[in-house]
């Protein structure tokens, strides 16, 4: 009795777990179904205009980037004119300009440039960026005394970065260069013009014997006065190769169209021109003093031959210091900035 009642039962209960595990099955498929159509309803509809999803943007007001205004950071007439007026137009305009090339002549100025690109322009690698005529005898930079202080480089750079936009309708301003034909006619004037080429080279010997001047007063305090008088005499020989140097700076500068000499009076005056301005006056300033010293050393002169005294000394002293700040000027007006380059090597 006990044994058929309890297959009865195992059957009840194995046709009971069909029927459940049957409909888990159908619950089952019945959720993803749900689930399906849930995730197709939070998909954007199709355009049936276009046959594709609609594209939405977070920001609907963006204009487009061609709408946008574009703003130029140099502007011809305000930044370049200028430049182009007091750097170029001495050599490269007027009747007989260097080169046969002006200035002023817009389509020839920018046939040397392409717009937005200053590795393609001539004008910035040939040119503007070429090695200084000291370094290399057949450079093209420009200005011949160049390169140009690395702010007006910059701005040129950008310039051209930004298209090089000369409007049609800007001219340059004419700058006349006043020149005495009955003056420049005439062997002094000629002469004159000459010896401005031996400036660079003459310019080293007052450096050298001031500076040796100095060096020999020193040591007189410590080793006796035959160093005073060997002092002396080179303060003398360096003083009048300084007067000499001076006059033919100013002869150089007239040569190389430097800036007048009295530039700084002006407000316009670009670095550069404020250098050439400082150079030439405290050169001359220079010599002048140097005459003052060695005047002092004479009346220091004693009736043995010794020169005695601190004036003349300590005179000699400021004399060298001058010298080598002036020099410094020199060089960094052919050289660029001469400190700068040396601490750049050493940082390498």
């Amino acid at each position: 009795m006990f044994l058929p009642r309890a297959i009865a039962s195992l059957r009840f209960s194995t046709q009971r777990l069909r029927m459940v595990t049957q409909c888990a099955t159908l619950a089952t498929v019945a959720i993803l179904c749900s689930a399906s159509m849930g995730w197709a309803q939070e998909e954007p509809l199709a355009d049936p205009a276009i046959g594709k999803k609609p594209e939405t943007t977070e920001k609907s007001d963006a204009l487009p980037s061609d709408a946008l205004p574009s703003e130029k950071l140099v502007d011809f007439v305000r930044d370049i004119a200028p430049l182009l007026e007091s750097r170029c137009e001495s050599c490269h305009e007027g009747d007989s300009p260097k080169g046969g090339f002006t200035v002023g002549d817009r389509d020839s100025f920018l046939g040397y440039i392409t717009p937005g690109s200053v590795s393609d322009s001539t004008l910035w690698t040939d040119y503007l960026m070429a090695k200084p005529a000291t370094i290399e005898k057949q450079s093209l930079i420009m200005p011949p005394d160049g390169p140009l202080p690395k702010a007006e480089l910059a701005l040129l750079k950008l310039w051209i970065e930004e298209g090089a936009i000369w409007p049609e309708d800007a001219k340059l301003k004419a700058v006349p260069i006043a020149v005495d034909d009955t003056v420049s006619k005439t062997s002094v004037h000629r002469g004159y013009r000459a010896i401005g080429y031996f400036h660079p080279a003459v310019v080293h010997f007052p450096i050298a014997l001031i500076t040796v001047a100095a060096a020999s007063v020193i040591l007189s305090y410590f080793l006796g006065q035959r160093f005073a008088s060997f002092g002396y005499a080179c303060l003398v020989i360096g003083s009048l190769f300084a007067i000499v140097s001076a006059v033919m700076g100013w002869s150089f500068a007239d040569i190389r169209g430097f800036a007048s000499w009295d530039t700084m009076l002006a407000t316009n005056a670009t670095e550069h021109q404020s250098n050439e301005f400082f150079h030439r006056w405290l050169g001359s300033a220079t010599a002048i003093f140097g005459l003052i010293v060695c005047y002092l050393g004479s009346r220091a002169k004693q009736s043995d031959g010794s020169r005695t005294g601190h004036a003349w000394r300590i005179g000699t002293i400021l004399l060298a210091l001058l010298v080598g700040a002036v020099g410094h000027q020199g060089g960094e007006m052919v050289y660029g900035d001469i400190f700068a380059k040396a601490i750049e090597q050493f940082s390498k």
